[in-house]
C-alpha cells in the first residue's frame, strides 16, 4: 500500500491472491510477499531547480515487478507519475572498488583491460569525467571472471528493478520515437 501518502488501494488492485474459479478449475493462491523499493516520483508540481522526490514503497504482491506495477498504476490514479525505481546500479569504480574491497587501481586496470580477462562492462556514459558503469552488469562479470568476493551480495531484485527502470524510461521516451515497432523487436529478438 502506498500508505506513506495515505493513498490507499482503488478498485482492481488488491494484489492479496485469493482464489478463484476459472471454468469450474479452481486456481491456486498466488504466494503474496511484502516487496519494499523506492519510486522516484514527478508530481508535476515540482518547482523549476527541484528534483522529483522519492516515495518509499511497501506492498504485498506475488512478484516484486507486480508490486511496482501495482504502485505505478495507484499514483497514476491520484494524478502523480513514477519516473524512475531507485535501483542504486549505478557504480563508479571507486564504488565497485569499495563493494568488493579491493583498490581502486585494480578495478581500473580490469576496466581498461591491462589485467584480467578483458570485456569489461562498458561505462554507462562513455567519454564523460567520471565514468558510471552498471553495478549489475560488472557483478556479472565479476562472477565469471572470479574476482566476486563470496561474502559480496548481489541483489536477486536488481535485474527486476533494472528492467523497470528500462520500462519506465520507455514509456516517458515512447511519444517522441517515430518508430516504436523496431525498438520493441530490439527487447524481445
Amino acid at each position: 500500500m502506498l500508505c506513506h501518502m495515505g493513498i490507499s488501494r482503488g478498485p482492481g488492485l488488491d494484489h492479496r491472491g485469493v482464489p478463484g474459479v476459472v471454468s469450474g478449475t479452481p486456481i491456486p493462491p498466488v504466494e503474496v510477499a511484502p516487496y519494499s523499493f523506492t519510486l522516484i516520483v514527478d508530481d508535476g508540481r515540482v518547482p523549476v531547480g527541484r528534483q522529483p522526490y522519492g516515495l518509499r514503497v511497501t506492498r504485498r504482491a506475488g512478484s516484486l515487478a507486480a508490486a511496482i506495477h501495482g504502485a505505478v498504476v495507484e499514483l497514476e490514479a491520484h494524478g502523480l507519475r513514477a519516473v524512475r525505481v531507485d535501483a542504486r546500479d549505478w557504480v563508479t569504480l571507486e564504488g565497485i572498488a569499495a563493494r568488493i574491497g579491493r583498490a581502486r587501481e585494480v578495478v581500473r586496470l580490469w576496466a581498461c583491460a591491462r589485467v584480467g580477462p578483458g570485456r569489461f562492462p562498458a561505462p554507462l556514459n562513455p567519454g564523460c569525467h567520471t565514468l558510471f558503469y552498471s553495478w549489475l552488469e560488472v557483478a556479472g562479470w565479476l562472477g565469471t571472471a572470479g574476482h566476486l568476493p563470496g561474502e559480496v551480495r548481489v541483489d536477486v531484485d536488481a535485474p527486476v528493478l533494472a528492467a523497470a527502470n528500462l520500462a519506465l524510461q520507455l514509456r516517458t521516451l515512447a511519444p517522441r520515437v517515430a518508430d516504436l515497432t523496431s525498438i520493441h523487436a530490439i527487447a524481445y529478438r
